[in-house]
């Protein structure tokens, strides 16, 4: 969490005693069905979240119930303060997205908040306008508009979002030129769906979406001249790229300009290879798994890929030290990459032993590619024909996976459901959430900018959980 400082909260973790995570999440589910008579999604991985001071300020139904479970009077005994801060006091509030919930800033007020940086992430500031909303039925929320509020969210300059609060002091979120759209079209109160409900879902999408939006805009010029600049080496069938022959570049536009070239080379190839190829990834973290939803030359690159090859596999190595490091927004983004390529017909495999993390990037079948754009030296590094020592390496990983897979199931759905298990996401919760959102479409929600992202990825992996029951849900899909 690089965007702020991350306090472990000690009060949390003395105040459970001898309770374990899981024992508590259990109660504290079971309390916020008694009181409210809704189903919670409270797991051991939440209450590690909350202990190591990921979230500081989680839902008012999970705080009173921790407060009665735990049998303390206030939140603040438990740990938990909102991470608020001012700039004057006449400046707009400053707001860390992940702290939203319960009170909030006054209706029609404008403020700030704040999307979380990452290992390439810069992190992101956008304007946020608050409104009450009135729930029509379960599935759509109607926020009154006015002429002031249009104006200011079209602004050029700067992203914006609006937040509306219903009279349950839950918070929904949309994309702030989305909803001037709808506005322009439709005169009176505007819908928001019910389904943009903040949690870890529509989290990890406007933190993903945002992030690498700002940062490919802000080098789309550097990244024109530098395709160009660098076109001569799409003819040569080895290719090695150093950071440093760009400097100018961003993190995440250096990632795309890598994985971009990366993709090409292998399609280029394919014809190399036979059999049931194993295309090698090195993501680990739901940040470098975004890249798939988000980079429309990934998404077609899979549409290409997976139609040359009937039946192919995709692997993974994901060690249990990068699952606790990550937050539940960004390992539910994770999870949702690992259904996009499973809604394209693509068996997913994983390895969690951390020797694996460090084999490039690769495809093996009978021949082996490299292509590697992710945790390199360089931008990138390809060959067209990997040497001897590098092919046994391949087999030899190839060989682990189809034997010892952590998610080996025999259907897509246990597959799935297996790796939601090992990344401590609720898969009832995430089927539930998906074929909410799968309805409203994630656009509202966040609506890149950028000419070179594109929400088909993440729409079709929402759409392909939410579907995945239905016989052609693969083919829902992929629409």
């Amino acid at each position: 969490m690089a965007d702020r400082e991350r306090l472990p909260n000690e009060l949390l973790r003395r105040a459970r005693g001898e309770l374990s995570q899981a024992t508590l999440a259990e109660l504290v589910n079971a309390e916020i069905y008694h009181a409210t008579g809704r189903v919670s999604a409270v797991t051991s991985k939440s209450i590690s979240d909350w202990e190591r001071g990921w979230y500081s300020w989680p839902s008012a139904d999970v705080r009173a119930a921790l407060c009665h479970v735990l049998e303390m009077p206030d939140p603040a005994e438990l740990g938990f303060q909102k991470r608020r801060t001012q700039r004057s006091q006449q400046s707009e509030a400053i707001v860390s997205i992940l702290d939203l919930s319960g009170d909030h800033p006054v209706a029609g007020s404008v403020g700030t908040l704040r999307l979380p940086a990452g290992r390439s992430y810069a992190g992101v500031e956008a304007a946020a306008h608050y409104y009450v909303a009135e729930k029509t039925d379960s599935s759509w929320l109607m926020v009154e508009t006015g002429k002031d509020m249009t104006t200011s969210l079209n602004r050029p300059d700067r992203r914006s979002l609006v937040l509306a609060i219903d009279r349950d002091q839950r918070s929904y979120i949309a994309d702030g030129r989305r909803f001037v759209d709808r506005a322009g079209r439709r005169t009176g109160p505007q819908p928001v769906s019910s389904a943009n409900v903040i949690d870890d879902l529509t989290i990890g999408i406007i933190w993903a979406t945002a992030n690498a939006d700002t940062a490919l805009l802000a080098d789309d010029a550097a990244l024109a001249k530098s395709q160009t600049v660098l076109s001569h080496h799409e003819k040569r069938s080895r290719s090695e790229i150093a950071h440093t022959e760009l400097p100018m570049l961003n993190p995440v536009a250096s990632q795309w300009l890598g994985s971009r070239f990366c993709a090409r080379h292998i399609t280029r190839h394919l014809g190399r290879l036979s059999g049931q190829p194993l295309f090698w990834t090195r993501e680990q973290r739901g940040e470098e798994a975004s890249a798939w939803l988000l980079w429309s030359h990934k998404f077609e690159y899979l549409r290409r890929t997976s139609r040359w090859f009937s039946d192919m596999r995709r692997g993974f190595c994901i060690p249990a030290e990068e699952v606790a490091a990550s937050p539940g927004y960004e390992r539910v983004m994770l999870l949702l990459a690992v259904a996009l390529m499973e809604a394209f017909g693509i068996t997913v495999e994983l390895s969690p032993e951390p020797e694996h993390g460090a084999v490039e990037g690769f495809v093996f079948g009978n021949e082996a590619i490299v292509a590697n754009w992710l945790g390199g030296s360089g931008l990138w590094y390809v060959d067209a024909s990997a040497p001897p020592p590098r092919r046994s390496t391949y087999r030899d990983l190839d060989d682990h996976l189809a034997s010892d897979s952590l998610i080996a199931q025999p259907t897509s759905e246990r597959r799935l459901a297996a790796f939601a298990s090992y990344l401590d996401v609720p898969w009832r919760w995430f089927r539930r959430r998906c074929e909410e959102l799968a309805i409203a479409g994630v656009d509202d929600i966040a609506h890149p900018r950028s000419r070179l992202l594109s929400t088909r990825g993440l729409n079709t992996a929402v759409r392909y959980v939410a579907h995945i029951d239905d016989l052609r849900g693969a083919e829902l899909a992929r629409r």
